[in-house]
This record gives structure tokens, sequence and C-alpha cells, in this order.
């Protein structure tokens, strides 16, 4: 414990359970806000995401020291409970920077020994940046259209779950709040709510729906040869130019009741198809985050080891298990795939070495290939090793936004993207995961997401799917267009959703 912020006082309490808790019943027995970091793999899957796979996270936001930080029209707006006021002031709206605002939350934030072996979450700060952010690293100067452009729960309460079914509920106790731990001891006893022991969500519905492109196909792979103008002409390397698909089931009532979450259950049906290491599900205020990741942003240890594992390179999977051998081998030898994920393990390194100690950063892992239930991926992993003290906020600032979603050099590659796409991205290209009280993080990056943003009266006023990819000077457009829709069908395809492009 930290003494000099005097917060000694403040501990988690995890209590084992006796039964693997169904975090998807869980999840939908609240009306409250939840963010569910969702790890898993596929048969067969290789022993190398193993690691990545072996936790999932249901963070609950209706503790009495649950605290929200979201970023919105370039203003913090912090809304603080009675609890939580003594680390992070009262609640205000700021006009100052995202991450600066993150640095000093983080900061403020008591210090929590991990109390599971193995799982880096301690409680913490949980949620999304989004794209955007990346004006305040020089990127363009956009907001996100509809939502915030990052929204973070600090949360008292959890339930984390190995892979082998082992859980453990978390929660907050401070012996300054005596009212507020008592509360938190309470909900300990009986994590699982007497009310989810009924029916679990119903996984086996859903809407089918068109996926509109917001610019048609011919227009994107102008785009792609616009890109590769800009790199003939020496303004970048690699861009990745993305676009997005509206899913048309928009004016839908979409209210939450106990037990009641239709994106909830949507989700339900996307991860049974496709296990993925960083799926998440958001029920953040009026938006919802339907996400399918299997990439890593960045992962820092509470020691200060700090690891990026980049995915550049995607081929959709046959159902033929020869013809998938070939498609495999295929992308394993690929030198366009190859020269994409190099350059952006370029790019990582360079950011990570902005906040690392020198001659700290190793490229652990080149181009390896890594399999899931639809697709076949080049992965890389980029380490380092942190100084002692250095902000957490400093790190993902640093390297934001994730070189994967950018292309290089960043900076000139982001601007020629926003050009050409003309809109924002929002939580998509952006990150997910969590800043944990004991100095860990863990983020993934926001591709193969589904957000939906709802009005004041719970109706559909937005669902968009983002796809894209990194154009090099040997890109051919119709190429960069297919793996564009491999993506998209690799989700949306398990809601039935066909593509209008």
């Amino acid at each position: 414990m930290d003494d000099r912020r005097g917060l000694s006082r403040a501990r988690v309490v995890a209590r084992r359970l006796d039964r693997t808790p169904d975090l998807g019943a869980l999840a939908a027995a609240t009306t409250a806000d939840v963010v569910w970091l969702d790890s898993g793999l596929p048969d067969g899957a290789p022993d190398t995401g193993r690691e990545r796979a072996a936790w999932s996270v249901l963070a609950l936001t209706d503790g009495p020291f649950a605290t929200r930080f979201r970023h919105e029209d370039r203003r913090a707006v912090l809304e603080v409970p009675p609890a939580a006021e003594r680390w992070f002031g009262v609640s205000r709206t700021e006009d100052r920077r995202a991450f600066a605002v993150l640095g000093d939350l983080l900061e403020r934030t008591p210090v929590l020994d991990a109390p599971v072996p193995g799982c880096g979450f301690a409680l913490g700060w949980v949620g999304f940046l989004g794209y955007e952010l990346g004006r305040e690293s020089d990127g363009p100067d956009r907001t996100a259209d509809g939502h915030a452009d990052a929204d973070l729960r600090f949360v008292d309460r959890a339930v984390v779950v190995h892979a082998d079914g082992r859980a453990w509920a978390l929660a907050l106790v401070g012996e300054d709040e005596p009212t507020a731990g008592a509360a938190n001891r309470a909900w300990l006893e009986d994590p699982h709510g007497s009310r989810t022991r009924g029916a679990a969500p119903d996984a086996t519905t859903g809407l089918p729906a068109v996926a509109t492109g917001r610019v048609p196909r011919a227009a994107y792979e102008a785009s792609v040869e616009d890109c590769r103008t800009e790199i003939r002409e020496g303004n970048a390397f690699q861009v990745c130019l993305t676009t997005a698909f509206a899913v048309g089931t928009v004016g839908r009532e979409a209210r939450v009741g106990p037990g009641t979450d239709p994106h909830l259950d949507e989700y339900l049906r996307v991860r049974r198809a496709d296990p993925v290491p960083f799926g998440a599900y958001l029920r953040l205020g009026p938006l919802r985050v339907a996400s399918r990741s299997p990439e890593r942003f960045l992962r820092v240890d509470a020691a200060g080891t700090v690891v990026a594992e980049p995915i550049k390179g995607t081929r959709r999977r046959d159902p033929d298990p020869a013809r998938d051998a070939v498609v495999r081998a295929g992308l394993a030898t690929s030198a366009k795939d190859r020269a994409e994920n190099v350059m952006i393990v370029d790019l990582l390194r360079n950011d990570l070495l902005r906040t690392a100690v020198p001659g700290s950063v190793h490229v652990e892992r080149l181009c390896a290939v890594e399999t899931y239930a639809s697709v076949h991926q080049l992965v890389s992993t980029v380490s380092a090793v942190l100084p002692e003290g250095v902000s957490r906020a400093a790190v993902v600032h640093a390297a934001f936004p994730p070189g994967s979603m950018t292309g290089a050099p960043k900076r000139s590659a982001t601007a020629i993207a926003d050009r050409l796409e003309g809109a924002p991205r929002g939580v998509y290209s952006g990150v997910i995961g969590y800043f944990s009280a004991d100095g860990s993080v863990d983020l993934s990056v926001a591709i193969r997401t589904l957000v939906t943003v709802l009005d004041g009266r719970g109706v559909e006023r937005s669902r968009s799917f983002g796809a894209g990819g990194a154009v090099t000077w040997s890109s051919t457009a119709a190429d960069e267009a297919d793996e564009v829709e491999t993506k998209t069908r690799s989700v949306l395809g398990a809601l039935g959703a066909t593509l209008s492009w």
C-alpha cells in the first residue's frame, strides 16, 4: 500500500466461488452499466494464445465507490460518489485533455495488491478509449459522432474467471468508508445474485439485418488507389484505410430490464461462433459495444514489463481442411502481408521506446500465424521494460492510436486516412480494457466491433461496424476490399446479417 496517498486502509477482498458463474447471465441480470472482458480460444488454437485467453473479467458499476470518467466534446466529465471523493475529488467538468485527466486519476487511484495469483486485475478503471483521442498525439482533429471519445469506470466489484473454470468475486473495502465497505462485503456473499438463478439470456434469437457500406465498394477501391498514390509520392509507407457498415436494425426499441438486453443476446450468439482472446461487451450509458477482437494493443504487468502484439495480415478460413492448410501456408509466405506486419512492428518499437528503458525494446515473435474460428492472422510480439514510476497513462498515450490501425509514419498515415474516410471512427480502432489498481494494464484493439448508440428513450439511433486493412504499394484494390468483406462477415455473419456494398 502507498502511505503517501493516505490510502493504505483500502484493499481488495477476494472470495473463491464454489461454481463457475455464467458471466453473460450476470451481465443480463443487472440494469447497471457493465464491462465484460471476455476471453476464449477456439479448439486447436496455438499455445501462444493461451496466456492471452486465460482470464475473463465482468466489472460491475453499481458499487458504492463506482466512479465515471468520460471525455466528450473535448471536455472531461467526472461523476464521483461520496464514498470515492477522498480519492477522486467531487463530481466536475474540466476543459482538459483526456490523457492528462486519466494520468491524474491513475495517480489518485488507491494502490491495491492483486488478490488472485496469475490474474492481473485488482479492480480499477475499465472501459474504452476511442480512436479520436489520437488528436492528442498530433492526429486528425475530430471527435466521435454520437458518443463520448472515452468512457472509463472505476469499479469496486468484479467477478474474474479463469479458463479452467476457477472463479473469484472481488470487492473493494475501506476502513475510512465503513458503510460502503459493508455493502461490498455483503455483495461478496452472493455475487451470483439470487435473481440470476433462473434461465440464462437467450443467445439463439436475433434480428437478421443488412449491413450497408458507408461508401460503395468501388469508392473504397478508389481510395485504396489514392493511398497507393500517396505512398508512391513518399508521403507514407503504409496507410490503414477503413470504412464502416450501417447495420440495419436502427429504430428498434432496446430497453434494458432485469434479464433483458437484446444487444447482449446478440453478442452471446457471436461469441459462440467465434471465440477470441479479447472479446468484450460494454453497456455504458447509451452505448453498446460488442467486440470480437483477437488483437492485444498493450499489456503492462505490475512490475513494468510492457508487451504489444500487433496483427497485420488476415485470410478467411476454408471449411475444407486441405484447402484451409493452403490458405494458412499462403499467409505465412506472403511477402506483402509480412511487409505490412514488419512496418507496424517497427512503428511499435518506436512508440514503446518513448517511455521504455533504452535498449529494453525487443521483438519476441515476428509474423507468426495464429488460427481462429473464421480467420488466419499474422501476429508479432514486441516487449519492453518501463522505468520505475512511469505513468501508465503516458505509456498508452505514447503508443496511441494503435499502430496496426494507423499505418506508418503514424502522423502522415492518419492524415491521409482521415481525408479519404471523411468521418470519425469512434470506438472502432481505439482500445478496450483495464487500468488495474495494482499498476497492470491490458488493452485490446477495438476491431471486429459492432457499436450501437441508443437515444434517451432506449431506441436504437445508430449501429455501425468498422473494417479496413493496411494499404501498401503492392496492394491491389480488389484484394483490399475482399479483406474488408472477410473481416465484416467474420462477426456479422453469426448474426445472419448480409452485406450490401
